[in-house]
């Protein structure tokens, strides 16, 4: 009933439903069927259409009673929440996926204290399609997460950062057995010695009948994952569909697939010898790293501070 209200005051306001339409951007026949069908709603007529200009019905001005009561309390609301915005000021709401969350940004959000020590950082934990809905919704600030595709054109996007994807496979893979001179420890990942080019590349066809562990459809690793392999020329064997990078890491670490994961997750995690990791041979092989924020509504002084903190600073090792 109250669905189209913004339609039916657009009338009264103009006392025309051409000059309505006109100011909404529709058309007068879209409008008049819009105006009808809240009436029959109703049951009873909102304008009597015989005057010059049109007038309201006993109805229609209860409608538009009703209608200007629920603007004032949504000012009300606006203004109370816009209050306490300013009083909450010098807090800014991040989003970040569990990896992110657990291992990379608390040591930046200390070092942004220590410059700004009259900020709080509130981090808030969710998957890939969560952090954007929380975003959205103005839950969060700012989202620190992997590039996507379809952003919405509220959104500003900036490249933090670049990290290659490397290959995780179960040390226990008989494959692993052929591809001696391509495979890397833990700790040559771990300590940046992967990125020299005398360890090779190798290419995915290597793998095409083993499993693999993807993360979900939406995911940037999930698009970027099987595009490597098609253009190796297989479609990969997936065993498991998982909304976390880490999540993956584990269970391949358990011997229960292959995952697609960023190089610098070594740096953060417990050294091993139940993995093997492969560079891999194709263009694809790296993942940005996004800062996410909307460009509708202007961020409070502090979250300004914060997204220039995270610009201006070396890049993370992730």
């Amino acid at each position: 009933m109250l669905k189209n209200m913004d339609y039916v005051y657009a009338v009264y306001v103009n006392k025309s439903f051409s000059k309505a339409a006109e100011e909404l951007y529709i058309s007068q026949p879209a409008l008049s069927a819009t105006i009808k069908k809240v009436e029959e709603e109703i049951g009873l007529p909102l304008f009597d259409r015989s005057s010059n200009p049109i007038q309201l019905t006993q109805a229609g001005e209860y409608y538009i009673e009703s209608i200007e009561n629920i603007m004032n309390i949504e000012k009300e609301m606006r203004s109370y929440f816009n209050n306490l915005r300013d009083q909450t000021a010098g807090t800014i709401h991040v989003g970040g996926a569990s990896f992110f969350c657990t291992y990379i940004l608390p040591g930046i959000v200390q070092e942004f204290k220590e410059e700004y020590p009259d900020y709080t950082v509130s981090l808030l934990e969710a998957n890939a399609d969560d952090l954007m809905k929380c975003l959205r919704s103005g839950i969060v600030d700012i989202v620190i997460d992997v590039e996507k595709k379809g952003v919405p054109k509220a959104f500003d996007a900036y490249v933090w950062a670049e990290e290659p994807v490397l290959l995780a496979v179960p040390a226990s893979y008989k494959v692993n057995n052929k591809l001696e001179e391509y495979r890397l420890t833990f700790d040559d990942v771990a300590s940046g010695r992967y990125l020299n080019e005398k360890f090779p590349k190798v290419n995915l066809k290597a793998f095409e009948k083993e499993n693999f562990l993807l993360l979900k459809k939406g995911n940037d690793m999930h698009q970027r994952s099987l595009k490597m392999c098609k253009k190796a020329g297989f479609t990969p064997n997936v065993s498991m569909d998982l909304d976390q990078m880490l999540t993956s890491y584990h269970i391949a670490r358990n011997g229960k697939g292959i995952a697609f994961v960023r190089a610098g997750i070594t740096r953060h995690l417990e050294r091993t010898e139940k993995l093997f990791f492969y560079k891999i041979d194709d263009a694809h092989a790296y993942q940005n790293m996004m800062l996410y924020y909307k460009n509708t509504e202007p961020l409070s002084k502090a979250g300004t501070d914060f997204i220039e903190f995270l610009k201006s600073g070396d890049k993370p090792l992730f």
